[in-house]
C-alpha cells in the first residue's frame, strides 16, 4: 500500500477590506460571481439613506458568506456527494449550471 500525500486545501483567509472581497471574488468566486457583487453593491448604496448602510453591510456578508462557502473543502465535498443514489455526470453537471443561470433572470 502507497502512502498519499495529504490534499487539504486551506480556505482562502476571509477577506477584511472591499478590495480584498473584490480580489477573492476574481480568484475563487464562481463566474460572474463578481460582477453580481457590484451590481448589489451599487443597488444597495443608491437605496441606502445616508447614515443608514445596513444594506451594503448585508450584501457584503453575503458575497463573504458565498465566497468562505465556495472555498471550504468540507462545503466543496458535500455538494459533489451523491443525493439519493444520483450519480455525478458532466452533462447533469452543464444541465444544473444551465438552470441555475436561467433562474437568476
Amino acid at each position: 500500500m502507497t502512502t498519499q500525500p495529504d490534499h487539504h486545501a486551506q480556505a482562502a483567509p476571509r477577506p477584511a477590506t472591499l478590495h480584498e472581497l473584490r480580489t477573492a471574488l476574481s480568484r475563487y468566486g464562481l463566474p460572474g460571481d463578481r460582477e453580481q457583487f457590484e451590481q448589489a453593491l451599487a443597488a444597495a448604496l443608491d437605496a441606502s439613506p445616508i447614515g443608514d448602510l445596513a444594506a451594503v453591510t448585508e450584501v457584503i456578508a453575503t458575497y463573504r458568506h458565498r465566497l468562505a462557502l465556495r472555498t471550504s473543502p468540507e462545503a466543496m465535498a458535500s455538494l459533489a456527494a451523491p443525493i439519493g443514489g444520483q450519480q455525478w455526470t458532466p452533462a447533469a453537471d452543464a444541465f444544473a449550471r444551465l438552470r441555475t443561470a436561467g433562474s437568476d433572470r
